[in-house]
């Protein structure tokens, strides 16, 4: 052998028997073309021998290696010497594939049509299995072509999971590429071959991908790879991403230029559902679509997302930018997004209500069109711009209602913003109690809110006039509210109609100055006068602690004066009352909204120069509270043709403490306590006998008589 390609190898042994010679060749760390050559040189020279000195030629090789491939048991054999063409035939242990294939070994190779001419190897027919290291394929078919500048491989019809797979791959000098086609792989067998495959438990489908991939040396410069699952039913360990039935494509394009890699993906979600905890998604023959491109760094930990867009019609269209660091966690550094629905319905069935379950939002939905801006800075909002048309909020527990509502909110976090928002809507239900149109105009920055103008609220047959209203959020803190208004001509019958009371008539107005909630305290700056049965109400005092805890405190003081006892009484099963009434409630302290102490009067005001009359049924009822009787029972006397009284005075007070009602009348008796002094013709007492009475067996009576007509007189 001549140096002509500068390398060496050595001929160790040579053995001829009969018309066969058998030649070991030992190589190490020849490039596999230059390598080949030498080796069919020693070929070519036994070829020129006399014919009849030799058939058959075959020679073995330990192993060759050139920059990225490496060929393991190579043996090379020419058989009919003697005919034209001769058959060249190739088997190789193993050939291993360069980095990031380098996991992949064609196993097993075998060429049955093996050629060589003009520095060109060639395997047109053969077969070969691969192996990983979780899994070996049966044979397949492979061919491969060897030049000095261009190497490319083929296997198909390789088996994998009960599905097909097909390989190319090409290499140009220092470049190279490789596709990998697989069809109706077997999802639940891929999982064993998965590096932790109890992180997912996979129950049916199947998959389909392809990838397109290229580089240069070692690594990866672009690929692109394409996936179709069908029928993929599995789940999670912990059960909180699972899939029924999901039939999903996607496509994912990804090059890379100095560190930096720039892709784009598409996803969409044609049949079965999608379980990612608590979000329950299923396609309905509405697809769901995902689009995103950015730029990726692994050396900085950092993605951009210069696009991305989530379509979910007709529930939500979703697009923007944004950026993500994946350090230690992962920290949506910026997010610019915009927000779009026809259907709010849809979107708060889908996408809201699974967050809202067994919350105080529990029950409600929406209805409209939404349209939103939102910007979010270090995983937390920043700014939102929201438009809504024709929003309906729905309610099941009805403690809310709204109809038509519409307007623009604008909110920021920083302090100096002063973008205002408004809203209006046709009807608003709190609870039973309706609120006519109205419109707001409201700033709300950081953590505050606040009314920029004033406002009347048609209120049944009225309206709630307000002055001022706002709060403020304080962290770890209930937030800090002010309120001044006023209540003008509020329709007590309306109102008890609303609230299914006993029917009231009459009106309410009432001025508010200011009422404070701070430091868990509400209380009230100035006075409350609310106009109501023909006198006046007058609230001082006012105080609550815990208003929004499960166990609020509350506070008051209120003065009676001069009430229309025939407007308090007509539309009550109490019995009819004409006259005036006074009187005063002190030092209320409520728990929870039941009363724990209170000192209380009502009665006749020294100055009524008004008629006193009193129906037959209203004593009864009267003389019932105190446990007594009339000075006379009605329905054993005469006194029972009568249908009303006159009377002087009439009057009730309370002491409660600790649970029992100290309980007083107009004038003490020997027996007791008076609650009417007669007066008039024909004239009646009603004498109170038991001066301590629990409050809870006190409230029952009152319940009791005013929601029977049958009255039994102690």
């Amino acid at each position: 052998m001549t140096g002509t390609y500068r390398q060496e190898f050595s001929l160790l042994n040579v053995v001829e028997t009969g018309t066969a010679l058998t030649a070991i060749v030992a190589a190490k760390a020849a490039p596999a073309k230059i390598m080949i050559r030498y080796i069919l040189t020693v070929i070519l020279a036994f070829i020129n021998c006399p014919a009849n000195a030799l058939d058959d030629l075959s020679l073995n090789i330990g192993t060759i290696e050139s920059r990225v491939w490496k060929l393991e048991d190579m043996h090379i054999a020419l058989t009919g010497l003697a005919n034209t063409p001769q058959k060249l035939i190739l088997t190789i242990n193993r050939l291993s594939l360069p980095k990031p294939f380098d996991d992949l070994n064609l196993i097993n190779i075998h060429c049955t049509s093996f050629t060589w001419q003009n520095k060109e190897l060639q395997c047109m027919q053969g077969r070969a299995a691969m192996r990983s290291k979780r899994w070996r394929s049966p044979t397949a078919n492979f061919s491969f072509h060897i030049r000095e500048q261009h190497s490319s491989l083929k296997l198909t019809g390789l088996q994998l999971a009960d599905g097909r797979i097909s390989i190319a791959a090409e290499e140009r000098g220092d470049q190279w590429q490789i596709q990998i086609n697989a069809k109706a792989v077997n999802a639940s067998a891929v999982q064993k071959l998965l590096p932790n495959p109890a992180l997912f438990e996979v129950k049916d489908g199947r998959i389909d991908f392809k990838l397109n991939a290229s580089g240069s040396h070692t690594s990866i410069k672009n690929f692109t790879l394409t996936t179709g699952l069908h029928g993929f039913t599995g789940q999670n360990k912990d059960g909180r991403f699972a899939t029924e039935a999901l039939s999903l494509d996607t496509k994912l394009e990804a090059q890379e230029h100095n560190g930096l890699w720039h892709w784009r993906s598409h996803t969409q979600i044609a049949g079965g559902a999608l379980y990612i905890d608590p979000l329950y998604l299923e396609a309905n023959g509405q697809a769901i679509t995902m689009d995103a491109q950015g730029d990726w760094s692994g050396n900085k930990k950092r993605a951009e997302i210069t696009y991305a867009s989530y379509k979910h019609t007709p529930a939500l269209a979703l697009s923007g930018s944004a950026i993500v660091r994946y350090d230690n966690d992962i920290k949506l550094e910026k997010a610019d997004l915009s927000l779009h629905s026809d259907d709010l319905q849809e979107l708060s069935s889908l996408y809201l209500k699974p967050f809202i379950e067994q919350t105080s939002f529990e029950g409600i939905t929406l209805a409209g069109i939404l349209n939103a801006d939102l910007s979010i800075v270090q995983n937390s909002l920043a700014a939102l711009t929201a438009t809504v048309n024709k929003l309906a909020v729905i309610d099941a527990k009805g403690r809310s209602k709204l109809e038509e509502g519409g307007g623009t909110i604008n909110w920021s976090n920083d302090e100096t913003f002063n973008q205002p928002s408004d809203f209006t809507w046709r009807q608003l239900q709190l609870y039973s109690l309706p609120i006519g149109p109205s419109r707001l105009l409201f700033l709300s920055r950081a953590s505050s809110f606040k009314l920029l103008e004033k406002t009347r609220l048609p209120f049944l047959g009225g309206f709630i006039a307000i002055n001022q209203f706002g709060w403020e959020v304080k962290k770890q803190q209930e937030p800090d509210i002010y309120f001044s208004g006023s209540l003008n001509d509020i329709s007590l019958e309306q109102w008890s109609k609303a609230l299914n009371w006993t029917p009231l008539s009459g009106t309410i107005s009432g001025n508010i100055p200011r009422v404070e909630y701070s430091n868990k305290t509400l209380s009230l700056g100035g006075e409350i006068y609310i106009k109501v049965f023909g006198g006046d109400i007058k609230i001082t005092k006012l105080a609550s602690s815990g208003l929004f805890t499960d166990f609020p405190n509350f506070y008051s003081d209120l003065e009676i004066n001069n009430l229309d006892l025939a407007q308090l009484t007509s539309k009550f099963k109490f019995g009819g009352i004409t006259g005036r009434l006074s009187g005063f409630v002190r030092q209320l302290y409520m728990e929870n909204w039941h009363p724990v102490t209170f000192y209380a009067w009502l009665g006749t005001p020294d100055d009524d120069d008004s008629s006193h009359r009193i129906s037959q049924k209203a004593v009864k009822n009267i003389a019932s509270i105190g446990g007594g009787g009339a000075s006379d029972i009605l329905s054993k006397s005469f006194l029972s043709f009568f249908e009303t009284f006159g009377y002087d005075k009439l009057g009730l007070g309370c002491y409660l403490h600790n649970g029992v009602c100290q309980l007083m009348g107009v004038k003490a008796t020997d027996q007791g306590y008076a609650i009417i002094t007669g007066g008039g013709l024909p004239r009646i007492d009603v004498i109170g006998y038991n001066p301590r009475l629990d409050w809870n067996v006190l409230m029952e009576r009152l319940k009791r008589i005013t929601a029977s007509d049958e009255v039994i007189i102690k």
